[in-house]
């Protein structure tokens, strides 16, 4: 049976890919490159990041709930990043910048949903799984 495993080697798989890390490349000045390494996130982590980003709006009694997807990815983004440290004390101060949300808001926005898919990507969102059929 072709690309079927030993339970072990199935077991010691899914705790890697539960433990992924990628490194990604943001294009700076000229032909230099800003390596960003990701790693993957809990689905406990991604809840937390998702409850923290919705928006609650009360209009005519009924509450409605939006998810802000800038926030959202800010958040996946920061919290998966293993490095650079998007919260450098002195380049935050330079800078004026509150915090490192605001610093990844500020040098990443047009690679926000990439980098948040990638996290989402790595956290095993996304991934299909082949129905199990009784043969």
């Amino acid at each position: 049976m072709d690309g079927i495993i030993n339970e072990e080697q199935a077991l010691r798989e899914l705790l890697e890919l539960a433990s992924r890390e990628e490194t990604v490349y943001l294009p700076l000045k000229g032909d230099n490159k800003l390596p960003v390494t990701l790693k993957g996130l809990s689905e406990k982590q991604i809840s937390q990041i998702r409850e923290k980003c919705t928006v609650r709006k009360k209009q005519k009694g009924r509450e409605s709930k939006e998810l802000d997807n800038e926030e959202f990815n800010v958040a996946l983004i920061v919290a998966a990043t293993i490095s650079p440290n998007w919260g450098n004390a002195n380049v935050l101060a330079d800078h004026k910048l509150s915090g490192p949300e605001e610093y990844v808001k500020r040098i990443a926005s047009g690679y926000l949903a990439a980098l948040g898919d990638k996290v989402l990507e790595l956290s095993g969102f996304g991934v299909d799984i082949e129905e199990v059929k009784n043969s």
